[in-house]
């Protein structure tokens, strides 16, 4: 098994952990190695068996940067998503909205498809070539995925050129 397949997987996938757990103790950050381990070990041998995608610092950088970003997204929406659900008119209007990207490679609209789903009061439906249907629970969600800053943000990291 490639070593530096290995360590590039497993680097992508604790560095997730970290990000989606919010927890420095000592256990977690235990367990999220072994298990980001078994994942890399696995993903070098079953799902790039023949090819890796390779991976440069700056690049795991990039992502690193991009999974900062989306975790402050995440938590803004969710304090907003709190505050229309606490108030007792409950001002929910739901509207399904397309949104059409210039993402070209498919890693990148599936970053896209998934931070959208990832974000309180958003859900991807459906994705037809490059055009998404969206599920927003009112006009300022839709307004965030009309932006264009969740697009942006992972063009940065997956519409790069391959590495040589």
């Amino acid at each position: 098994m490639d070593r530096a397949r290995l360590v590039a997987a497993t680097a992508a996938v604790w560095a997730f952990w970290l990000v989606i757990s919010g927890s420095l103790a000592w256990a977690d950050v235990l367990l999220g190695l072994v298990v980001s381990l078994l994942l890399g070990a696995w993903a070098v041998r079953v799902l790039w068996a023949d090819e890796a995608p390779a991976v440069t610092p700056r690049e795991l950088l990039a992502l690193l940067w991009y999974l900062a970003g989306l975790g402050r997204q995440v938590f803004a929406a969710a304090a907003h998503l709190a505050r229309v659900v606490l108030d007792p008119r409950l001002p929910i209007e739901p509207m399904l909205i397309t949104y059409r990207t210039s993402l070209r490679r498919p890693i990148s609209r599936v970053a896209f498809a998934q931070s959208v789903t990832l974000t309180p009061g958003t859900l991807t439906v459906d994705l037809d070539g490059d055009t998404f249907v969206i599920h927003c629970l009112g006009p300022e969600f839709a307004r965030r995925i009309e932006s264009g800053e969740i697009e942006r943000r992972i063009a940065a990291v997956f519409e790069r050129e391959p590495s040589a």
